[in-house]
């Protein structure tokens, strides 16, 4: 495949073309779909989504001979389908002001959903590589945008663009979207929620748990800044939400052992409900170099 490097190479940088060349993405749950491949389908046989007719050759199968188009021309014709993926996935990305965490960025420091993006526009490339259809939701407290699962390079180009014009805004309510996206698929999949997941954990646990119900796969990226996960203020000051604008004085040194208990609670939470479910759970740092965490992530989904 030939990539517009105009339109893309904001998150596809050729060193992360090179790390994921060889990486497979593939779904550890029966998802709908012709055999293809290394994923399972529940069906056998050809796709039901018709696409043309060709005239019949010798060895054809004689099950996909059209009879009403016989009876019409007395010609002998097949009917071709378009083939089915054995995996149809969708990316669920988080664009709430949250996400625009740090605000005043030092050098080389990127925010939570520049971050995402990245995760996003990598996994996005595997599966159009591979041939699977890969689609896009956008969400803050309710979905911001959507795009169905289709399988071209001009499809990626659409996503990774939506990406980049989209910008963290408004309060979060992820499980809310979250259990949005449930309603709305219509066939199983590989569902990959990349988010920092700041909202009430029950809310979310209740929406991974309706996405097992209906037999999705899922991979869960919560993406935290380094500031986050390790907190090392120990002076006074002030801290402000970023979706309400709430404040809030705080002594670092008297709440940091509180903070550290409460983080550590939040996010075993979300493994404790992945590991119940069958689902990944990945914890991003933005520290981390992106294609790091997506080659890791990629082979220990492999094996």
């Amino acid at each position: 495949m030939k990539l517009d490097r105009s339109t893309i190479d904001r998150f596809l940088e050729p060193r992360i073309l090179r790390a994921l060349a060889r990486l497979p993405l593939t779904s550890r749950r029966v998802v709908e779909g012709a055999m293809v491949g290394s994923h399972r389908s529940p069906f056998k046989g050809y796709s039901t989504e018709f696409a043309e007719h060709r005239e019949y050759v010798l060895g054809d199968d004689l099950r996909h001979l059209d009879w009403r188009v016989f009876s019409r021309t007395e010609r002998y014709y097949i009917k071709r389908y378009e083939e089915n993926t054995n995996l149809r996935a969708f990316l669920l990305v988080d664009c709430s002001a949250s996400m625009g965490f740090p605000r005043q960025r030092k050098a080389g420091q990127i925010t939570k959903y520049d971050y995402a993006c990245h995760l996003a526009a990598g996994l996005a490339y595997v599966l159009v590589r591979q041939t699977d259809p890969v689609g896009l939701y956008l969400f803050n407290n309710d979905l911001v945008a959507s795009i169905p699962a289709m399988r071209s390079m001009s499809h990626l180009r659409r996503m990774l663009r939506t990406l980049d014009e989209a910008a963290p805004t408004g309060r979060t309510a992820a499980g809310k979207a979250l259990s949005s996206v449930a309603g709305q698929l219509k066939r199983r999949g590989l569902l990959i929620i990349i988010s920092d997941l700041m909202d009430e954990p029950e809310k979310i646990v209740d929406a991974l748990a309706h996405f097992r119900h209906r037999g999705h796969d899922a991979i869960v990226i919560q993406v935290l800044d380094d500031a986050e996960l390790n907190f090392r203020i120990t002076q006074t000051c002030t801290f402000r939400d970023m979706e309400t604008g709430e404040k809030l004085a705080v002594d670092g040194g008297e709440v940091a052992a509180e903070y550290n208990r409460e983080l550590t609670a939040f996010l075993d939470r979300f493994k404790k409900c992945c590991f119940e479910h069958n689902f990944d759970y990945v914890l991003a740092n933005t520290r981390t170099p992106y294609e790091s965490l997506l080659t890791a992530m990629l082979s220990r989904r492999k094996r």
